[in-house]
């Protein structure tokens, strides 16, 4: 699709979708955000601390995944401008839809760096993928380490909240609005 045509085709319901990487990239992120946030919920609140051991590496070892994962993500994104938004969405909305985005890259950028800089004051080794390690951060016990064990939780949480508004948009273009949104993130089909 030219240039041309995708500005006209933006400016009408729903827009032109989203290339076939950047949908990758964004499901991808997604599954992995489920199954992270899951572990974390078990690390949290079921398991006893004798069985933490495997469950916290695999934490950080999926966690690790999500930041090269954002990188390539983000790197894709700086390189193919996104579909603009409906015509008719307020400048409210596209300016909290902007940021909402945005934040996403932030935020999953730097929750996975923090949580490496907690691991390592804890003393525990960071593998991404669970195969390469990473090198320690900080020493064991580091009271800036320390400190970010305090601060990942929080930038979980508040990701989690910027989740929920994210869906939330979702339906409500799918749902209210019936403008083809939505489905400009979802696989094409046949």
């Amino acid at each position: 699709m030219s240039a041309t045509t995708r500005t006209l085709a933006g400016t009408g319901a729903g827009g032109w979708p989203y290339t076939g990487v950047a949908k990758a990239l964004h499901w991808l992120v997604a599954a992995m955000l489920v199954v992270q946030y899951s572990v974390a919920l078990w690390l949290a609140l079921v398991l006893p601390k004798s069985a933490e051991g495997a469950l916290a590496e695999w934490h950080f070892s999926l966690g690790s995944s999500v930041l090269v994962v954002m990188a390539v993500r983000l790197a894709w994104r700086l390189t193919h401008p996104a579909p603009p938004p409906p015509a008719d969405l307020s400048p409210g909305l596209r300016l909290l839809s902007r940021a909402t985005h945005w934040a996403f890259y932030a935020g999953f950028l730097v929750l996975p760096v923090l949580g490496w800089f907690a691991a390592s004051a804890h003393g525990s080794q960071v593998r991404l993928a669970g195969l390469i390690p990473l090198p320690m951060l900080v020493p064991k016990d580091d009271p800036f380490g320390k400190l970010m064990q305090q601060v990942h939780p929080a930038v979980a949480i508040t990701l989690l909240a910027l989740i929920g508004l994210h869906i939330a948009g979702a339906l409500y273009h799918a749902v209210v609005k019936r403008d083809g949104v939505l489905q400009r993130m979802l696989p094409e089909r046949g």
